[in-house]
């Protein structure tokens, strides 16, 4: 049999240090002195043979490398807490266990809260809750076991995964397609609504991509993604929204897309768990189903 690693001892101090972004923070968590946790640092960094941390005014940040190594024992121990746990179930025949959920309000409502709850069916889930939040910060991590975001990392303490990049695209109700006045060689978007949720930098991208100008328009800022795509199904403006988001409304005919023109989001869909919670299956799978219903038949690694 191989022996074990001779650095084990050293993960907590690591894994504490990488979470809390500082010793003296990991060493307050451990009980430790702040000495004693850069001592088992440097031990690690020794036997492992790798740079793990650089110097970030007085606390200190991973490099590259001590990065992908935080994610690897980050998944190696929720795996161990998950084995145990598992074990434990089994011994003491605990019933399926609760499982909440934040979404991003518009994305649930366009198909994500269904696959949710048709995923806690099929897994014997007794206990759905699905809560919103939009981005990781607005997450309350202690009312969620997994949240989908719109944002950019790192997450700070936490574990992520990449469901999809973000391409917007403008829509409309067909009811409104007659009113867009494209035949002149200036191709104008003139006298229709613009229904946007930032400050209008994403319709400014989308016009000189499009070669559109948009001189002469209403513009409506709206707080939610959710109400620009349902004041656009209801023909009351052109929306500039999520590829992920209009799916649904354009296969069933309820929007249509009057350019082929699309640009990058400034942020993307992102899957994100508390680090001890990476391993846990029903995460895990939770995680698949997701990224599955997102991109049916990709590879899930890609």
């Amino acid at each position: 049999m191989s022996r074990l690693p001779p650095y084990l001892q050293y993960l907590p101090a690591f894994e504490a240090t990488a979470r809390l972004g500082g010793v003296r923070h990991a060493a307050e968590e451990l009980n430790l002195s702040p000495s004693a946790v850069s001592l088992q640092l440097k031990k690690l960094s020794e036997a492992t043979g790798i740079v793990l941390f650089q110097k970030a005014g007085r606390n200190v940040a991973l490099t590259q490398a001590g990065k992908d190594f935080s994610q690897a024992v980050a998944i190696s121990l929720s795996q161990l807490d998950t084995a145990t746990r598992a074990s434990r179930k089994i011994t003491t025949g605990d019933q399926p266990a609760a499982l909440s959920v934040s979404v991003p309000t518009a994305l649930g409502i366009a198909w994500l809260t269904a696959a949710i709850v048709d995923f806690a069916q099929s897994n014997g889930i007794v206990s759905l809750t699905i809560n919103e939040a939009v981005t990781a910060a607005d997450v309350d991590w202690d009312k969620n076991d997994l949240a989908i975001v719109y944002d950019n990392p790192p997450f700070t303490g936490k574990y992520w995964r990449s469901l999809s990049e973000v391409r917007l695209c403008a829509v409309c109700s067909p009811t409104l397609f007659p009113r867009l006045d494209l035949r002149n060689r200036d191709r104008k978007l003139s006298s229709v609504v613009l229904l946007h949720e930032d400050d209008g930098g994403e319709w400014a991208k989308w016009s000189v991509a499009a070669r559109i100008g948009l001189e002469g328009n209403i513009r409506v800022r709206v707080n939610s993604v959710a109400q620009a795509i349902a004041s656009a199904v209801q023909g009351r403006g052109v929306a500039l929204v999520s590829d992920v988001l209009t799916r649904n409304y354009l296969s069933e005919g309820r929007l249509i897309q009057p350019f082929s023109t699309t640009i990058n989001a400034a942020r993307e869909y992102y899957i994100v768990c508390p680090v001890d919670r990476a391993g846990d299956p029903v995460l895990r799978a939770l995680a698949d189903r997701v990224i599955e219903q997102l991109r049916p038949g990709r590879d899930q690694n890609a």
